[in-house]
């Protein structure tokens, strides 16, 4: 395999510190040839020692005048200059020092995919049990619609049951995709990675609306089925949310997907689901009568105590009623004409398209 192919990774910033060393550590400890790794570190203004350690590890620094991530991925994009593009987050770490390797080698032997995704998320020893939910599910809603286990351990074995295993090696899986519910693969975290050229060459569209990216792997389809998983390739997810901060993103996320009027609406389920078939788009209206009718959450939740051998997961059954509780809440809101304003994850307020 020759290593001759430059990789581009973004990662997006502010007042990131307490995590970014670990992540540019893992970066500058791969056995992939450093000049050939480009590391972008978009910053929405950070004020902490960030912009220090990013330096210290060689990064090109470019400006985030939004602050928020959606938007620093984007230009993370546009300023890019590799074959290969691959998003890390500043809490994220890559476990295996042979990650660009693996990605590499899944492209050159498979020209006719676009996207490669890591074996999913690693939890830290330690971390509490909101941030293991989010690295395996999202949120109760995912984990209703997709049933996608992230973790690390489960990612493989899942997909295998949701569609075709085209190849396997003992480094990745390509996958052929089948049609129904498609998964959440984002390739804007988590050290996904996607062919730059060919987005460039066969979507450019895409590269000027900020919740573009965020929809690459939909779009992809159009075109190739095809896409791989790596093997042994876990990322470890240094996430600090708590309960509290948990909540406060569910509901952040239902407020942007029900009022369907923005960028960050476009990049969430709302926008995802229209590539579903319209068999499969229907299942969006059961998950009121899942949680609410009581006996089939709980049955998950169970089920995930008993397979998981965490007692904690048996919170899947009141984070489902109260994401349900607020989808209704919004619902109503809707109706009767009010409309929030809608806001990033650091709670800056985005434009509102007219409607």
């Amino acid at each position: 395999m020759r290593l001759d192919r430059k990789f581009s990774i973004v990662t997006a910033t502010f007042n990131s510190e307490r995590t970014l060393e670990k992540c540019l550590t893992a970066i500058r400890a791969q056995t992939y040839p450093q000049e050939l790794v480009e590391i972008l570190i978009v910053d929405g203004g950070s004020t902490d020692k960030t912009r220090e350690i990013a330096n210290r590890f060689g990064c090109r620094i470019v400006e985030n005048p939004r602050v928020e991530p959606m938007t620093a991925k984007l230009i993370g994009i546009k300023e890019a200059t590799g074959d290969y593009l691959m998003h890390i987050d500043s809490d994220e770490v890559l476990a295996s020092p042979r990650a660009l390797e693996k990605r590499l080698e899944a492209f050159t032997e498979n020209p006719e995919i676009a996207m490669v995704f890591s074996s999913g998320y690693a939890n830290p020893k330690g971390v509490p049990f909101a941030a293991r939910y989010i690295n395996e599910f999202g949120d109760p809603y995912s984990m209703y619609y997709y049933r996608l286990s992230k973790d690390y351990r489960r990612f493989n074995n899942t997909m295998k049951h949701l569609h075709f295993v085209a190849k396997e090696t003992s480094d990745y899986v390509v996958y052929s995709l089948v049609d129904g519910a498609q998964p959440i693969l984002i390739n804007e975290a988590c050290g996904n990675c996607i062919d730059l050229q060919f987005f460039r060459k066969h979507f450019a569209d895409l590269f000027d609306k900020p919740y573009g990216p965020t929809l690459f792997f939909y779009h992809m389809q159009k075109i190739t089925k095809l896409f791989a998983v790596t093997k042994d390739d876990a990322i470890f997810h240094h996430s600090a949310d708590r309960m509290r901060t948990f909540l406060n993103k569910i509901t952040w996320r239902i407020r942007n997907n029900v009022f369907f009027q923005s960028d960050m609406g476009a990049s969430g389920f709302g926008g995802r689901v229209e590539f579903d078939k319209p068999s499969t788009q229907f299942k969006k209206y059961l998950y009121i009568p899942y949680a609410f009718l009581l006996i089939p959450a709980l049955l998950d939740s169970i089920a995930l105590v008993i397979t998981r051998r965490d007692p904690a997961y048996i919170l899947h059954f009141p984070l489902t009623l109260f994401t349900a509780g607020a989808i209704v809440w919004m619902m109503i809101l809707k109706i009767f004409g009010y409309r929030p304003p809608l806001t990033s994850y650091g709670g800056v307020v985005v434009s509102i398209k007219k409607t």
